[in-house]
């Protein structure tokens, strides 16, 4: 009877995930109304965070020895250890935290593999996230009066953003964020696939510090900047001055302040989220074939200009772009800078000069970042027209040898008889 329902279950998670990779995947931040949220309640999640806290600690101390279905847990205490049982955790919240703790495990074993150093996996002073892994188990949701209820704890969340969620999605896993600002339901659904506008034209993005994006075509270079708020400098000034002359991290005041700085950071953080998905989608529903360079944008933060790269959302768009079917990726490699788009000879450059003169051909652009897009958007035609061309070659080489192997066809045994 087990045997059966394991092969009902893996056959009904096959299926799941065939049909998953013909949608979108898209994740919804919902808000949870801290407002109407009552002691009851506060209580209850604090605890469950507590106790989710606890309950990965004790799986990192003891991971060979570790249950899935654990009750209780063992915490460090002042006077030792304490074994503590787990009452505000669901069976299947307990076994996601498990779930999560092997794969990190899994993770640095793959780098340690690569041959990257890796330490241990450390201990936890705060949690505060929960994973829902199973929709209509770990958390339910009621779209009329919009609420979401969590297992193991009595009273639904009152929530605002659940509009926003098409009402064709299917539902997947969830997890329950613990932010400065509040909190959050981010919610993971699969969407069907909707047929886009075929637009015909195809762009070479350059990624830069001068101008952030450059194109290959007429379109104006965007930069995704935001810069950190007077505010934000504000507190970080008095919060410094704090501990330089009280030399007291953790004064009342100070940690009022810390709040509103950790605020205004997440305020910062979402307003570089929002820009760069207004820029990609303006870019995709404008193109539909687009080519970029895989730039090592981490490196750049060191440079001379790292401060006006980290107040950019370079990062975001690149990651966006790279995950979109529209989107070809040419090698960091590639000298899209001192190639040149025409007769393909390369000319070095010093970087102040902004401008690109061909030493083979003569070609002259005025703009060196626009001329490296247009190299780019050259390249990724070439590569694309290759990868084509080696497809048609293997299915023409499949058919001459599925031909060869009908013509050869060994006679049965019938045929054989009447012969003799």
């Amino acid at each position: 009877m087990s045997q059966e329902k394991n092969a009902s279950i893996s056959n009904t998670i096959r299926k799941t995930r065939e049909r998953h990779a013909n949608m979108i995947c898209k994740t919804y931040k919902i808000k949870v109304v801290t407002s109407k949220l009552s002691c009851v309640q506060k209580e209850e999640l604090n605890a469950a965070f507590r106790e989710a806290k606890w309950l990965r600690n004790d799986i990192v101390s003891d991971l060979k020895h570790a249950n899935r279905n654990a009750k209780t847990a063992n915490v460090k205490t002042p006077n030792g250890f304490e074994e503590r049982e787990l009452t505000h955790l669901g069976s299947q919240i307990k076994q996601d935290i498990y779930d999560k703790v092997k794969s990190e495990v899994k993770g640095l074993a793959t780098k340690k593999r690569q041959g990257k150093k890796v330490g241990h996996l450390k201990f936890k002073s705060v949690c505060n996230s929960l994973p829902l892994q199973q929709f209509g188990k770990t958390y339910k949701i009621d779209f009329d009066l919009n609420r979401i209820k969590v297992q193991k704890i009595k009273k639904a969340f009152h929530v605002r953003g659940l509009k926003q969620i098409p009402k064709n999605a299917e539902f997947a896993n969830a997890t329950l964020v613990r932010k400065a600002s509040g909190l959050y339901f981010c919610i993971t659904c699969y969407i069907p696939v909707t047929a886009s506008v075929k637009t015909g034209k195809s762009v070479g993005i350059d990624f830069g510090i001068e101008n952030n994006l450059n194109f290959s075509d007429d379109r104006e270079a965007i930069n995704a900047y935001i810069n950190e708020t007077n505010y934000i400098k504000y507190l970080s000034r008095k919060i410094n001055r704090c501990w330089m002359r009280n030399g007291k991290k953790h004064s009342a005041n100070n940690k009022k302040r810390i709040m509103k700085l950790r605020r205004a950071y997440e305020r910062l953080a979402n307003q570089k989220v929002d820009l760069a998905h207004k820029i990609v989608h303006k870019i995709l529903s404008s193109y539909d074939f687009i080519a970029i360079q895989d730039e090592m944008l981490k490196n750049w933060h060191e440079g001379l200009f790292g401060k006006q790269v980290q107040h950019s959302c370079m990062g975001l768009i690149k990651a966006e772009l790279i995950y979109s079917s529209k989107t070809h990726v040419v090698n960091r490699s590639f000298p899209s800078t001192q190639i040149c788009p025409i007769c393909g000879s390369l000319t070095k450059h010093p970087l102040n000069k902004r401008d690109y003169d061909c030493a083979s051909c003569g070609y002259h652009h005025n703009s060196r970042d626009k001329k490296s897009a247009q190299s780019i958007l050259k390249r990724a035609l070439y590569e694309v027209s290759l990868e084509q061309r080696a497809k048609s070659l293997v299915e023409t080489e499949s058919s001459t040898l599925v031909g060869l192997t009908d013509s050869c066809k060994i006679p049965s045994m019938t045929q054989e008889t009447q012969v003799l």
